[in-house]
């Protein structure tokens, strides 16, 4: 009977340690699944920070960028407005002036092309400076061939035929109105007068005036 109770006893003291074990383990597999569902959220917690960030650092960024090619579309426009106002100032200076306030073409084309200083150094131009006669001292380099304008219709200079003999040898190059200022002659028509040297010339590009004949 005492040996009975014994193993009765034992019996009961190993389910009640199996019965504590098992809760023990159920209470540590419910703690990690807290600390795993925490992990969790302190995770997309810490993603949705980074991804916050990140768009705010790219908004950040475009702004920039759109201030930035604002910047320079406003400067590119004033230094178009600049050169314009160069180029029509540069015209200005290129004509010495209608008694009606126009140039015809008529009156250009055919006119002589002359060189202050032809075999010497190219000229510099002052500010503004215009001729109204044709000087003695300079040399006929060649003939105004054609009127040439840029795209929005603004004047850019002449065609001359340079160099050569009796249309042999000669080219046609383009002379911009920075190196050449036209002269009235007495019949009223013009004549260019140009600040660079007869090599000079010769040295430029030559035109086609094929298509133009």
């Amino acid at each position: 009977m005492k040996r009975l109770t014994t193993t009765a006893a034992i019996i009961a003291l190993t389910a009640g340690t199996a019965v504590y074990a098992q809760e023990t383990n159920m209470d540590a597999a419910k703690e990690n699944a807290d600390a795993a569902v925490q992990n969790a959220e302190q995770a997309m917690e810490n993603t949705g920070d980074a991804i916050e960030k990140k768009t705010d650092e790219a908004v950040a960024e475009g702004e920039q960028a759109l201030d930035a090619a604002g910047d320079k579309m406003a400067e590119a426009g004033a230094e178009m407005k600049q050169e314009a106002g160069e180029m029509a100032a540069s015209a200005d200076n290129m004509f010495n002036g209608a008694s009606d306030g126009l140039i015809r073409t008529r009156d250009i084309t055919g006119g002589a092309v002359y060189a202050i200083d032809a075999d010497g150094d190219m000229t510099d131009w002052e500010d503004g400076m215009a001729y109204d006669t044709v000087s003695e001292d300079w040399d006929n380099v060649g003939e105004i061939e054609d009127i040439v304008l840029n795209a929005d219709g603004s004047f850019r200079g002449i065609v001359a035929e340079v160099g050569g003999f009796l249309d042999i040898g000669d080219k046609h190059v383009l002379l911009e109105i920075d190196n050449a200022k036209f002269v009235p002659i007495d019949d009223g028509e013009y004549s260019v007068v140009t600040n660079m040297t007869k090599d000079q010339l010769m040295e430029l590009e030559d035109i086609d005036e094929g298509p133009m004949n």
